[in-house]
């Protein structure tokens, strides 16, 4: 891997697997949350949500509500969260720092649920990463990124205010959902993500102004039984496509202005 760049414009990251259905989670929460405590995850929450649950009877579909629990455990810095449900673990990071780290600390946490639960099977696993591009004073936003990210700001009169692209593409059977978006104001997420209880880092809250927002979502999904080994040669497909993605977006003038 090559050397990380001084200031890196990534400020948000995910890593997660989805695996067989544990219904009876709650059973065995008490030990999993004290192996998460002595991993340095001692903060604890438990959050509820309501999903929509659809069922088809004799041709009619009935919406059903149905309660979901997430529990979340984060390390004191507030850096680093892992969300355990029903059938998924995630793990959010406002302090990235590198893959190597990142990805080794994700499968850790897979390894302590399935300690305590002993997991069959996955059937997706995916990274994820949210860069904040914000050009230096008295630059321009295209010097940063590649037209095709800007939309249609450079071709249309008047002040850019907002635009959004996205492409989905398909390589070795890893799944790449690549977003591009332009606006002004402070640092954001995108509506289906939410870094709970994390804090983001200084530097992304004092930049303010016209910015643009890299996401790239990538994914292999099929059923596999469960296997550290596996998981992580698809974690490491993933991470050099959307590496690629990324470089292919920024340019050399931004490497540069990030490694001052």
């Amino acid at each position: 891997m090559g050397a990380p760049l001084k200031n890196p414009p990534v400020y948000f990251t995910v890593a997660q697997a989805r695996f067989n259905p544990i219904l009876k989670l709650a059973d065995f929460l008490p030990t999993i949350q004290e192996s998460f405590r002595q991993a340095r995850f001692p903060d604890f929450t438990k959050h509820t949500t309501m999903a929509i649950k659809v069922n088809l009877k004799d041709g009619q579909v009935t919406p059903t509500p149905e309660a979901q629990e997430r529990y979340v455990f984060g390390n004191a810095a507030k850096t680093h969260s892992f969300i355990l449900d029903a059938n998924s673990l995630t793990l959010q990071s406002t302090d990235y720092g590198r893959f190597e780290s990142f990805s080794a600390e994700f499968l850790k946490g897979l390894a302590r649920i399935h300690e305590a639960v002993q997991l069959d099977f996955t059937e997706r696993v995916g990274l994820r990463y949210l860069d904040r591009i914000v050009p230096h004073a008295g630059d321009d936003l295209g010097k940063y990124l590649v037209s095709e990210a800007l939309g249609l700001s450079a071709k249309l009169d008047g002040n850019p205010v907002h635009s959004f692209c996205e492409t989905l593409t398909v390589l070795r059977g890893i799944k790449l959902v690549s977003r591009a978006i332009t606006q002004s104001g402070p640092v954001a997420f995108p509506p289906d993500l939410m870094p709970l209880g994390l804090e983001v880092a200084e530097r992304f809250k004092a930049q303010q102004g016209l910015h643009a927002i890299l996401d790239n979502d990538g994914f292999f999904e099929g059923r596999e039984a469960y296997s550290a080994d596996t998981l992580r040669d698809h974690l490491d497909a993933i991470h050099e496509v959307i590496g690629t993605a990324f470089r292919s977006v920024a340019t050399k003038f931004a490497f540069a202005k990030w490694n001052e």
